[in-house]
C-alpha cells in the first residue's frame, strides 16, 4: 500500500500528493491503525486501488480528510468489499471532497465501529453500491454520525442507507443532503434520523463527463446547513456566492 499510519503517527499533514495504484488481495491507498491521530489529507488524489481507497481502524481518531478527489477504487475484490473510503474511528472528518466511482461497493462505508464523525459538502456519485453507508457488527456499531450538506446521487443501489449486523446506533443524523438518481432507493433505513433532506436533481453540468459542478436551478443553490460550511470550495472558490452557501462539493 502507499501509506500506512500505525502507532506513533500523530499531528501529521499530507497535502497535494497523489496515493493510487495499490496492488493485493487486501490493500488500500491509505491505511491508518493504531492508535495513528491527528492527521489531516487536504487536496489529495487518491485513486486506481484494487480495493479500498482509504481505510482506518476503530482505534484510529481525529483524521481529517478533505478537499480531495477520491474516485475509480476497488474493482479487484468481491462485490460489497470495496470501496472508495471505509472509515471507523472516532472523532473523523470527511468535507468538501469529490468522491465517485466505487464499482464493487460503496463511496463512503462508516462500519462497524465509529463515534462522532462528520460527513459534509461532499458530492459524493457513480458506486455501484451505496453512496454512503453506515452500521454495525456484532464488534461495534456506528453513534452519533452527522451527514450534511452533501449531494448524494446516481449510486447503483441507495443513497444513504443503513445496515445493523449488530447493535444498532444512536444519534444518527441526515440532514440538508440532495439525493437523488440512486437506483433502490434515496434514504434507506433506520437508526438514522432524516431531516430537511432534498429529494430532487441536483442538475450536474454533465455527469457523463464527469463536470459536477451545479447548474443554475439547482436544488442545492443557497440553502447548505452554514455552521458545517467550508470557507473555500474544492476549487477555491470562497463560500458564499450566493444568499447562503450551496450543498455539496462546489459552490456556484
Amino acid at each position: 500500500m502507499p501509506l500506512e499510519m500505525g502507532n506513533g503517527a500523530a499531528y501529521v499533514r499530507f497535502q497535494g500528493l497523489v496515493f493510487q495504484g495499490a496492488t493485493g488481495s487486501s490493500t488500500t491507498n491509505i491505511y491508518a491503525d493504531g492508535n495513528s491521530h491527528d492527521m489531516e489529507f487536504s487536496s489529495c488524489e487518491v485513486t486506481g486501488s484494487q480495493r479500498q481507497g482509504f481505510f482506518s481502524e476503530p482505534t484510529t481518531r481525529s483524521i481529517q480528510i478533505l478537499n480531495c478527489n477520491i474516485h475509480d477504487n476497488g474493482g479487484s475484490g468481491p462485490v460489497h468489499l470495496d470501496h472508495n473510503i471505509y472509515m471507523e474511528g472516532t472523532g473523523h472528518v470527511i468535507a468538501n471532497c469529490r468522491i465517485a466511482n466505487a464499482p464493487n461497493g460503496s463511496d463512503v462505508q462508516i462500519y462497524p465501529s465509529s463515534d462522532h464523525v462528520i460527513v459534509t459538502e461532499n458530492t459524493i456519485v457513480g458506486a455501484g453500491l451505496d453512496g454512503i453507508i453506515l452500521g454495525s457488527d456484532g464488534a461495534g456499531t456506528t453513534s452519533n454520525l452527522t451527514l450534511v450538506n452533501n449531494v448524494v446521487a446516481f449510486n447503483g443501489r441507495n443513497g444513504i442507507s443503513t445496515y445493523w449486523g449488530g447493535t444498532m446506533g444512536t444519534g444518527n443524523l441526515a440532514t440538508k443532503n440532495v439525493v437523488w438518481g440512486n437506483t433502490s432507493g434515496q434514504l434507506v433505513g433506520n437508526g438514522i434520523t432524516y431531516s430537511a433532506n432534498i429529494v430532487s436533481d441536483p442538475r450536474f453540468v454533465n455527469r457523463a463527463a464527469g463536470d459536477l459542478h451545479v447548474q443554475a436551478g439547482s436544488p442545492a443553490i443557497d440553502v447548505a446547513q452554514i455552521e458545517f460550511a467550508l470557507p473555500d470550495d474544492l476549487d477555491g472558490a470562497g463560500r458564499p456566492q450566493g444568499a447562503g452557501p450551496d450543498i455539496g462539493t462546489y459552490e456556484r
